[in-house]
């Protein structure tokens, strides 16, 4: 093959490199919120804490679920734990990106379940993670119970509701995408 023919083959398959290129940066970014490659902030507030993304995903692969847990000078509780974690569910899952504000929050006044293991799919544990922080909101304190809004399905603990969520955010830290079913 002489010089003159190899220019434009050279040409072409650089070309299609580039837009292959593009085309997954493209595809990264629209399934990964940009602040999820950011370094790991949580900060101080008068009323409590503020954390990105990639805190509460820190976050989750250190909670053992044997209460509070130590992150970078802070002591989380598990009731805050599981507000972080629902709520950062729901950020994954609508696509969002910014800081959680989590408060200070108390236990349950009397919490139950009737469940000891659940396999959930992912509409089923995003629907339920974020009732649990809208609730918690509202009432500055966890559920005595959490439910799957499927009509005769018992009640599951605030703990493992903690422990689902804790489980799909780590599963997103590995694999950058939300399960489509978790078993707790």
């Amino acid at each position: 093959m002489d010089s003159d023919r190899m220019i434009p083959v050279i040409a072409a398959v650089m070309v299609a490199l580039l837009l292959t290129a593009g085309a997954l940066q493209l595809l990264r970014g629209s399934s990964v919120p940009e602040d999820k490659d950011e370094a790991a902030t949580v900060e101080k507030t008068s009323d409590g804490y503020q954390l990105n993304l990639q805190a509460v995903l820190e976050l989750a692969e250190m909670d053992s679920g044997n209460g509070t847990v130590e992150y970078r000078g802070f002591n989380f509780t598990g009731p805050q734990l599981l507000y972080i974690f629902a709520r950062g569910v729901v950020m994954l899952e609508l696509n969002e990106t910014g800081k959680i504000h989590v408060g200070e929050y108390s236990g349950p006044e009397d919490p139950y379940g009737f469940m000891d293991t659940v396999t959930l799919t992912r509409s089923e544990y995003t629907d339920m993670a974020e009732r649990t922080y809208t609730w918690m909101d509202a009432n500055g304190r966890s559920p005595n119970h959490v439910g799957i809004y499927v009509e005769g399905s018992p009640d599951i603990t605030p703990s493992l509701a903690r422990k689902i969520f804790r489980q799909v955010l780590v599963e997103y830290r590995r694999t950058g995408t939300l399960p489509e079913v978790v078993s707790a």
